[in-house]
């Protein structure tokens, strides 16, 4: 027993004693956080229903410059870099075919509602991924044998709030030999959490 407490506080001394590079923080930092959040000109894109947005393809934009932003911004965050610009060059065409095959769609370069609904379901993700609903989960329920998890689907209920369903699990019971499943919450975009049933 006494090896494995020392072994927990060497890593602990090593971390206190080592140099550690300064960490400075300026305004270039701060403008990376900006720029990873949706430009409001854009913002307008999101009202309209992927069903409803246009299809894009290279080398038509015309009147769709914000919805070519909006995808170019969007797959640039989920790690296919392409410039802003509201033209669909070669560039974005071929950054949406790798996004478009990451995400299991046919990969042609265009932007149809399958793509639509891909890149919707993207931009929620990072505006509110399930890692932060099960952070408030754990936190405003405060019991270590819970254990919370998700499938990923991210909900929204009639006033449009977006919510995951987390199913908490009772570590003790599982070791048991049980399920765990002690209750299921919706946990909100602002913190909130509700007790629920599960969704279907």
């Amino acid at each position: 027993m006494m090896k494995k407490k020392w072994l927990a506080v060497i890593p602990a001394v090593a971390l206190v004693a080592a140099p550690l590079p300064i960490q400075s923080v300026s305004a270039s930092s701060e403008q990376v956080v900006q720029e990873s959040q949706l430009p409001s000109e854009l913002e307008s894109v999101l009202m309209i229903a992927p069903e409803h947005q246009p299809t894009l393809t290279q080398g038509r934009t015309g009147t769709y410059g914000n919805e070519v932003d909006f995808v170019q911004f969007t797959i640039s965050q989920a790690g296919f870099e392409t410039e802003v610009d509201g033209v669909f060059g070669p560039d974005t065409k071929d950054k949406v075919k790798q996004f478009q095959a990451a995400h299991g769609l046919t990969a042609d370069g265009i932007v149809g509602i399958n793509t639509w609904v891909a890149l919707f379901s993207e931009h929620n993700d990072s505006e509110f991924p399930v890692e932060t609903a099960i952070s408030y989960a754990e936190e405003a329920l405060d019991n270590d044998d819970l254990v919370f998890s998700s499938n990923g689907e991210l909900h929204k209920d009639a006033e449009g709030n977006q919510f995951y369903s987390l199913r908490a699990q009772s570590q003790a019971y599982i070791d048991s030999g049980g399920s765990g499943t002690v209750g299921f919450y919706d946990v909100y975009e602002n913190g909130d959490i509700v007790e629920s049933k599960p969704q279907s």
